[in-house]
């Protein structure tokens, strides 16, 4: 089964909230088997509405409207779906029972205005809200399945949440779908989808999506199945192929960051990092310190801008500074040593750039970033070009610093187990 989720708002169309309800719909009709193919949000108007409506219907089998339902005069949701499917509006006595029993529990009167929320199109399903005054719908058509829930987020979660609505969902599931993430380092976006460009057509039962993020590319696999075995076994084998072609630029399996995937490796091998930042001033320490405990494995860092700090702190040596500068390798690598020996860490991180917009010279650009990585055997600096705003180079400094830590404490805990 496909779903379009249609936004019926002035005020989505307009960008003044974010349609956080399309999201939660989305995600909920997964666990039934049912596939969105698009999201549509439309003004406060009856043609746009009953356009939308019906174009959706052609192009899915289940329409889900959200907003429009209240007392207002500008809620026509339910007047422009009776007209799009041809039906009359009729009032459901029940809901009246219920409406007046609320302002009844509430000392207030009922304005008039409230009775158009008990008027649905006839046939309509009708689902009592537990979280407000508006009244859900089903409404079934030769031509597919019009659901009508309000706006407000909180009522659209109670109303999915109920048994009616559950039960729904549960009669019309046919298949099931599993979704996997996998993340991607050190690799272009563009670049990975040549690699895997023999998967990355649409099939029937299975998809593959890239999505850049910053620093990053993240590949979802969608697949599809009678069963949860058999979508799940069309993902093992596609994940098979994906690490023939991409898997050294893997670097982990579902949600977790790459500061949580250093984390997690630093604490299987019983591993301890330290950081000694000049252009990100802290953000690497605070991306660590974020997670609940990190503590086990980071020992901390020091901050260096200037560079009598670099020395004091880090044991950059003078003549380094005099005749490399601050932004360059050879500062990059004493830094990561001296930090990882004054704080008594395996692994030490160490960064120092030119995050601009001013700072440059011809020699050193705007986002010329030295990354520094130190163990006990070995200490090295790598030379990143980074592009982009400052805040941009800072993050991408970040990102490449924690992959680095990783790829360093992955190799240390190999040789510790002697793999």
């Amino acid at each position: 089964m496909k779903c379009s989720i249609l936004a019926i708002g002035n005020e989505v169309v307009s960008g003044d909230i974010v349609n956080t309800n399309a999201v939660t719909i989305a995600n909920y009709l997964k666990e039934f088997g049912i596939q969105t193919i698009s999201h549509i949000a439309v003004p406060d108007l009856e043609e746009p509405i009953v356009k939308a409506i019906k174009r959706s219907l052609k192009e899915a089998d289940l329409v889900i409207t959200t907003g429009g339902m209240g007392p207002t005069y500008d809620d026509i949701t339910k007047q422009a779906a009776a007209k799009a499917l041809n039906r009359k509006l009729v009032r459901d006595d029940y809901s009246v029972e219920i409406l007046n029993l609320y302002f009844q529990k509430s000392g207030r009167d009922m304005p008039s205005g409230n009775l158009s929320q008990c008027f649905f199109p006839n046939g309509s399903q009708i689902i009592q809200n537990p979280n407000g005054t508006a009244p859900a719908s089903i409404t079934q058509t030769p031509k597919g399945t019009l659901i009508m829930l309000p706006g407000p987020p909180i009522e659209v979660k109670a109303l999915l949440a109920t048994e009616e609505f559950r039960d729904f969902f549960s009669q019309h599931k046919t298949e099931e779908i599993i979704e996997t993430t996998l993340k991607f380092f050190g690799i272009g976006e563009s670049h990975l989808e040549k690699l895997l460009a023999d998967y990355m057509k649409e099939e029937k039962h299975i998809r593959l999506a890239p999505y850049a993020k910053t620093g990053e590319v993240h590949l979802k696999i969608t697949a599809k199945g009678k069963t949860k075995k058999e979508a799940q076994k069309r993902t093992d084998a596609l994940k098979k192929n994906i690490d023939a072609l991409a898997g050294q630029y893997l670097y982990t399996e579902g949600n977790d960051t790459i500061e949580e995937v250093l984390l997690k490796i630093l604490k299987k091998y019983h591993l301890t990092v330290a950081t000694a930042e000049s252009c990100t001033g802290g953000m690497i320490g605070a991306a660590l310190t974020a997670i609940p405990g990190s503590s086990e494995s980071y020992l901390g860092g020091v901050i260096t801008y200037s560079n009598e700090l670099k020395q004091s702190l880090c044991g950059v040596k003078e003549t380094t500074l005099e005749t490399y500068g601050a932004v360059s390798q050879a500062t990059a690598c004493e830094m990561a040593a001296g930090a990882r020996r004054r704080l008594g860490a395996d692994i030490a991180i160490s960064v120092t750039g030119i995050a601009g917009p001013g700072g440059s010279s011809a020699d050193k650009p705007v986002g010329l970033v030295y990354i520094g990585i130190s163990s006990k055997d070995r200490t090295n600096a790598i030379r990143f070009h980074f592009m982009g705003t400052r805040e941009k180079v800072r993050q991408l400094t970040v990102k490449n610093a924690l992959h680095l830590a990783f790829m360093q404490a992955k190799n240390l805990g190999k040789e510790q187990s002697g793999n």
